[in-house]
This record gives C-alpha cells, sequence and structure tokens, in this order.
C-alpha cells in the first residue's frame, strides 16, 4: 500500500500556511494477494515518518521496516511510493520469508495554490526513494526512484481530489524496468468538526513485463484525538491483477 504518502498528500494539500510546524508519525500496514503471479504474496510494513511544514512548504522523511513472505523469485519493494511488485526471472520461485530496513523516502511538496474553501488548491510534490533496503534478500531493487505528483482538491464539507504522477524507476543489473506513471481521485468528507471519510481510485501503471497494471479502491478516515494527536486508518481491494486483494494501514500522529 501507499498508506502514509497517499494519507499526508491531502493533508499537505489542503493545510493552511502558517508558521513552521513538526509532525512526527508510527503507520503499519499490510497488504496480500498475487499480484498477477502463481502465489501469495504477504507484505507488512511499520514505517516512522517525520515531516516539517513552513508555510506554502513541507519537507519529509519517511523510513519502513518491511517483511515479506514471498516467492524467492519476487521483488517487493517496501517503501512508501509503493511502487508495483517485481518478478526476477534469474532466481527461483521456492518460498521465502525475509525482513529488513525498506527503502526510505525523503521529500518536499509546495503549495502552488494555497487552500481556500470552495476554491481550487493546487501542490507539487517531488520525492526520492533511497536504497536502503536489501536487493540481494529481495526486499528492493537497490537503485534509486524519483517522483514527482500534481495535487488538486476543491476544499469544502465535501472535497473532490485528484492527483497525478510520475515515478523515474532505477533500473537495476538483470532488469528491464518502465517508468511509472499514477493517477488518484477521489471525495473526502467532513465528519463534525474533527473527522473526514474518504474514498479514492488508485492507478499505477506496470513496472515490467511481468506484472500487470495496478488498480485499487481505497477507503480511509481521518481523526484529530486532540490538537496534537492524530488518527489514519485506510483499507483497500484490488481492482486488477497487478494489485493486491486487499491491504490495510493504520496511522498515529503527533504534532511537536
Amino acid at each position: 500500500m501507499k498508506t502514509l504518502i497517499a494519507a499526508t498528500g491531502l493533508t499537505m494539500l489542503l493545510a493552511a500556511p502558517a508558521g513552521a510546524q513538526v509532525t512526527a508519525s508510527v503507520g503499519a500496514d499490510y497488504a496480500s494477494g498475487q499480484y498477477g503471479t502463481s502465489q501469495e504474496v504477504r507484505s507488512a510494513s511499520s514505517t516512522a515518518t517525520l515531516r516539517a511544514k513552513r508555510k506554502r512548504v513541507t519537507v519529509f522523511a519517511a523510513l519502513p521496516y518491511v517483511q515479506v513472505d514471498a516467492p524467492g523469485n519476487v521483488v517487493a519493494p517496501g517503501g512508501p511510493l509503493g511502487l508495483p511488485i517485481l518478478v526476477d526471472p534469474t532466481k527461483p520461485a521456492t518460498r521465502v520469508k525475509r525482513s529488513g530496513l525498506g527503502d526510505a523516502v525523503v521529500g518536499a511538496s509546495v503549495q502552488l495554490v494555497p487552500p481556500r474553501r470552495h476554491h481550487l488548491a493546487l501542490a507539487l510534490t517531488g520525492s526520492a526513494k533511497l536504497p536502503t533496503a536489501s536487493a540481494s534478500r529481495g526486499l528492493g531493487t537497490g537503485k534509486a526512484d524519483y517522483s514527482i505528483v500534481a495535487e488538486a482538491a476543491v476544499p469544502g464539507k465535501v472535497t473532490p481530489f485528484a492527483a497525478v504522477g510520475h515515478t523515474f524507476v532505477g533500473q537495476p543489473d538483470g532488469y528491464s524496468l518502465r517508468e511509472v506513471t499514477s493517477a488518484r481521485g477521489g471525495v473526502a468528507v467532513g465528519i463534525g468538526k474533527a473527522s473526514e471519510v474518504s474514498v479514492s481510485y488508485n492507478y499505477a501503471s506496470r513496472v515490467s513485463d511481468q506484472v500487470a497494471d495496478r488498480q485499487e479502491i481505497g477507503a480511509g478516515l481521518d481523526t484529530a484525538l486532540s490538537q496534537r494527536l492524530s488518527l489514519g486508518v485506510q483499507g483497500s481491494a484490488g481492482v486488477s491483477k497487478g494489485a493486491p486483494d486487499m491491504g490495510a494501514g493504520v496511522r498515529l500522529g503527533l504534532r511537536l
């Protein structure tokens, strides 16, 4: 799943410009499915994220710890970018459990048009997935990826939102990988003064000939538990062969 990036993207877009703010969060994600392969792939991750915002600019960094139960020829990138899984034809398909640090992500977002109620808000986010995961254990490719995402929303009691992105994928030896185009669209609805529910459709193009495009339907709930503490819960269901059958995630944020 893309829980952390997806969960924070709309937040960064719609947050009103203000003085310096720092937020730390921890999240947990789980996903399972065949992803168009012949065997079940299960992955779980725990991710720590730090985000700092000043006026219209937000910078962020995230580092996951990943656990994967999958065939040995399946590479399951564990970073929050959530790229589709890869199949390495040079490795055996024997089932292997492995765990370790995933790929770290660093990036920055800028509000091009600050949010105003019932007016269009625009933001642009650039990020890099750093190769901190073990390529030999199938937790990453060993190469950096770079992404840019444009986001739009119209804030209100009911907030439609959309995003389109492109990822320049690193090319490890032995692979022929494609650049990935992604899109996301949905609507968020405010509940009371402190909560919001959302539904969305998420798409990512195939990263290689061995896997299919990834399409998912997602839903989430975000709520402020206090002035400093927030909770987010997300779930998803795959609607294409290249997506996990199901995914779930939870995130707890603390404004420092």
